[in-house]
């Protein structure tokens, strides 16, 4: 593979120069911002991460699944409860055996209940161990989602650099027509004073002057809008105006294979993160299913302290106090017929799973593969474009040599201005569009 701007991989290598910002969420670069010192392109990132409302809600989400883990393995200690109970207590009815004889037993009138239980599960078919790592994947999960985010959120801040960039070249290329153009107009007016040329050669060279400075105000129009969206991504104000570091494609090249971005990919890519953290939940989901159809032993301890002593005729009006430890035993014999469906529906969702894993691995890898194509051949074009500016270049100095000379019409000349104002143009797109295609193969390998 062809060189390839390695130093891109740092987002530092780049920067903004910043000026005139005065907010309180720029206090701390406010200062040398009036200075005009650099703002990194990985300043900007943070900028941007900080001010994202997408992934403030991934942050909280991401804060809210570590949470439920937390919850999660709570279920790990024991369970202590404690209750207070006062009141009254009637007198009782009686009948004997047959209802035919009934009669009033007088009883002690205050209530009094207190008990504390302490409880633990020492047996459960896994269903603790399970439940909290389905919520440690859960937790993954939203934070590889988060990563995810913040990549889009940086490649978007990229994107409106680059652009910004490309309309500033595609502007001075304007610009130093317009002033060829000037320069063009002078000495055809100075030939049409010795009757060397006609009106027309002045009219077209003006009509010519009059696009080029059209197209740069138009330029200029769509840096601004631009900008905007940029200082809206940023937090900053409106009257912010960024401008791209010049040095930024005269980066040393890293050489790499395809084999090695798609080695990257496999091991970075997020949505195969995902994936394969979602394959593992489907999996742990079946065998907290399958913990269902086991019986649950735990140990319990109770203490009763009670008002009044009913376990007597007459009843005794007095407090007393009973405890009661031991092993208990809970089975769910529902589980017999629902687990199997359960578990069942478990199979299918970890068989979708698996299926979309090999279904994003094998998206992962065209992306990537499409991704390296599209860069080398933006390479190509930088390395064509290159060969032909030098041919418009040539071809515009001859014409122009033969204008003046009187062996070449007007048209020609204009031709030639033209194809090299149109092979400029075609050149500082294409240098920014070989940083841009990097970017995006980064972001597809999941380094960005």
């Amino acid at each position: 593979m062809r060189g390839i701007y390695g130093s891109l991989i740092a987002l530092g290598s780049s920067f903004f120069y910043l000026a005139g910002l005065s907010q309180d969420s720029l206090a701390a670069l406010s200062q040398d911002s009036l200075r005009n010192n650099p703002l990194t392109i990985a300043e900007a990132c943070r900028l941007a991460l900080g001010n994202s409302t997408q992934l403030k809600i991934a942050g909280t989400n991401t804060l809210l699944a570590k949470q439920v883990t937390q919850v999660q393995r709570l279920g790990r200690l024991p369970e202590i409860s404690t209750s207070f109970d006062y009141g009254y207590l009637s007198n009782a009815d009686v009948w004997d055996p047959g209802f035919s004889h009934h009669e009033k037993a007088g009883l002690p009138h205050p209530l009094a209940l207190f008990t504390v239980t302490a409880t633990e599960t020492i047996f459960a078919g896994s269903r603790v161990k399970n439940a909290i790592r389905l919520a440690e994947l859960g937790e993954q999960i939203a934070f590889l989602q988060q990563e995810k985010n913040e990549t889009d959120i940086k490649f978007l801040v990229i994107a409106h650099y680059l652009d910004i960039y490309r309309l500033l070249n595609q502007r001075n290329v304007y610009i130093n027509n317009t002033h060829l153009a000037k320069q063009r107009l002078k000495n055809i007016l100075s030939l049409r004073k010795q009757g060397m040329v006609t009106l027309n050669d002045q009219l077209r060279t003006e009509l010519t002057i009059s696009d080029y400075e059209l197209s740069t105000r138009k330029i200029a129009n769509g840096v601004v809008e631009l900008n905007n969206q940029l200082n809206m991504v940023l937090g900053l104000p409106d009257s912010a105006r960024l401008q791209p570091d010049t040095t930024l494609l005269q980066q040393s090249p890293v050489q790499k294979t395809l084999n090695e971005f798609i080695d990257d990919a496999w091991r970075e890519n997020h949505e195969l993160k995902i994936t394969a953290r979602e394959k593992e939940l489907a999996e742990t989901r079946i065998k907290l299913l399958k913990g269902e159809r086991l019986p649950e032993i735990g140990l319990f301890a109770q203490s009763d302290l009670q008002r009044p002593f009913l376990n007597a005729l007459p009843s005794i009006d007095v407090y007393y106090n009973v405890w009661r430890a031991g092993v208990g035993i809970r089975y769910d014999i529902s589980s017999i017929y629902r687990s199997p469906r359960k578990i069942k529906a478990g199979v299918i969702g970890l068989d979708l799973a698996r299926q979309q894993d090999s279904l994003q691995r094998q998206h992962v890898g065209v992306d990537v593969k499409n991704a390296f194509i599209k860069y080398n051949e933006g390479l190509d074009e930088l390395d064509t474009y290159r060969r032909d500016l030098r041919s418009a270049e040539e071809n515009y100095r001859s014409v122009e040599r033969r204008y003046f000379n009187q062996l070449a019409l007007l048209t020609d000349l204009i031709d030639a201005t033209n194809t090299k104002t149109e092979a400029e143009i075609k050149l500082v797109n294409s240098e920014i569009g070989v940083v841009y295609n990097y970017y995006q193969l980064l972001r597809t390998i999941g380094t960005l």
